[in-house]
């Protein structure tokens, strides 16, 4: 088996919106290579050498193979597709917002395509809490989801018996590494999870393919890691108790309390990792000022060191209730996305700070501006979590009723008129978690469901995975921008003067 590296260039490419099949998890073995479909194509190609194009069957999505001539061959598979139903295409109906656990205004309808099948035992989760997917081409497990649960116990409708800790599917849902209904987590001398409703809770992964997880119990509150494969499992932050690690006050030594959300950033300097605390507060950090300004947002700048990280955590923003059930997020050009589910919309679901940790933008202060209204309520209330795409031109939030909200963002900043709201199904609470993969599909976890769902934009979309002999890279073919069909239009315009 070939060893492969990837290029992340492509990855700066402002992805189209539409229906996304793509290739990941490509393997060379021999002169054999296989690699999986996320989800049915209307065209599956692959080209050698830069040859023409030849066909592959796209018609269902799993475990696909073609073959080089020769070792040194290099190759691209593109996917493609056109889709009339997806979260990014209005259906022309408006839902009108639930009693108390969705949005707060009607709101356009965004099409619904699952592509995960609810009918797979795979999908189903009796405590699920977290979603990750590795959307980095540099990663050796690029394009697979991983999922947190949080108790033993068997889920409902498909059933199965599993365990607390985490799973992973590649991007066909099926079974990444074997591991079935066991649920992986530490061993004797790693880290064990906690028997608490919310240990592990959020997860998300590294450029590295390495999972971060945090742990919201107050009895093993903690940041951990996991390798790609699951195979073992670290504390990232330093505990100074083995019970009760993530209770308040923090105790004495220790720069942490029970973390509600992780991201975690890999660099040439080494490691950054960004969380929101339960616990922590200023004077715990520094040993000075506020012992108030729980639920914050702080950086902890662990760099090439070894974790667990004893040092010092920095605050950078207190704009979260205390209490409130909190999610994070950061985008490639450093903004950070912070929610929390707040039931009545008197407080803001969403905040957007500057990498600096200055508020940008919030929920709350947009729907008085959109609504003319100085005293409305938020729109975006019962947020339990968001995510932002790869190019920053969405934002989804899972809310409690297991609805998808969709916003469009501009600059990084969310357009609030034109939302989107997508219909899973009968209102039932909780949704936890959600991610986007790299072609722009939305993956999300409910408690309430029992269920890992994946869905489609919608649209037309090609992507191709391409081999140039030393690395994969991964790139959108973007559909003809203004540029390209105001060069076609001069070009026909001046095709029929000369015609004349």
């Amino acid at each position: 088996m070939k060893p492969l590296s990837f290029s992340l260039a492509c990855l700066a490419i402002a992805l189209p919106a539409g229906a996304a099949p793509y290739a990941s998890g490509v393997t060379i073995t021999g002169l054999d290579v296989s690699f999986t479909l996320n989800e049915p194509a209307d065209s599956l190609l692959y080209s050698i050498n830069g040859g023409a194009f030849q066909s592959l069957d796209g018609s269902s999505k799993g475990s696909k193979l073609f073959s080089l001539g020769a070792p040194t061959d290099t190759f691209t598979i593109r996917a493609s597709k056109s889709d009339s139903v997806g979260y990014s295409i209005p259906t022309g109906s408006t839902i009108t917002n639930p009693a108390s656990n969705g949005l707060g205004q009607p709101t356009a309808e965004g099409g619904f395509r699952l592509l995960s099948d609810d009918s797979s035992s795979l999908v189903r989760f009796n405590s699920v809490r977290g979603v990750a997917v590795v959307t980095n081409p540099a990663a050796p497990n690029f394009g697979n989801a991983y999922i947190s649960n949080s108790a033993a116990g068997n889920s409902t409708v498909v059933v199965r018996t599993l365990g607390d800790g985490l799973y992973s599917l590649k991007a066909d849902q099926s079974d990444a590494f074997g591991y079935g209904n066991s649920a992986r987590a530490g061993t004797s001398n790693q880290l064990i999870f906690g028997a608490s409703a919310n240990s592990p809770f959020r997860i998300t992964a590294a450029s590295t393919g390495e999972i971060y997880i945090a742990d919201f119990s107050d009895a093993n509150g903690q940041v951990a890691k996991a390798s790609p494969d699951l195979s073992s499992f670290s504390s990232v932050l330093h505990n100074t108790v083995t019970t009760n690690s993530g209770s308040f006050p923090v105790p004495t030594g220790q720069n942490h309390g029970s973390t509600t959300a992780v991201h975690a950033l890999v660099t040439s300097a080494g490691l950054t990792v960004y969380t929101l605390d339960e616990d922590l507060t200023t004077l715990a950090a520094t040993g000075a000022g506020s012992n108030t300004n729980r639920n914050s947002l702080w950086r902890y700048d662990i760099g090439n060191g070894s974790t667990p990280y004893s040092g010092s955590a920095t605050p950078l923003a207190s704009v979260l209730l205390s209490g409130a059930t909190s999610d994070l997020d950061v985008g490639t050009d450093g903004k950070f996305y912070l929610m929390q589910n707040r039931s009545a919309g008197a407080e803001a679901g969403l905040t957007v700070l500057g990498s600096d940790g200055i508020s940008l933008w919030d929920s709350l202060s947009a729907s008085r501006t959109l609504l003319g209204n100085p005293a409305a309520t938020d729109i975006l209330r019962n947020v339990q979590g968001g995510a932002v795409s790869l190019d920053q031109k969405w934002i989804a939030l899972v809310l409690n009723n297991s609805d998808v909200a969709v916003v469009p963002m501009t600059a990084g900043v969310p357009d609030l008129s034109n939302r989107l709201l997508v219909n899973t199904g009968t209102d039932i609470n909780s949704g936890r978690d959600i991610t986007f993969d790299a072609a722009g599909n939305i993956h999300y976890v409910s408690s309430g469901q029992g269920l890992y769902r994946v869905l489609s934009p919608g649209g037309t979309t090609s992507f191709d995975t391409i081999w140039d002999g030393t690395k994969l890279s991964f790139a959108p073919i973007p559909e003809p921008g203004a540029a390209s069909l105001a060069a076609i239009s001069a070009l026909a315009l001046l095709r029929r003067r000369r015609a004349r």
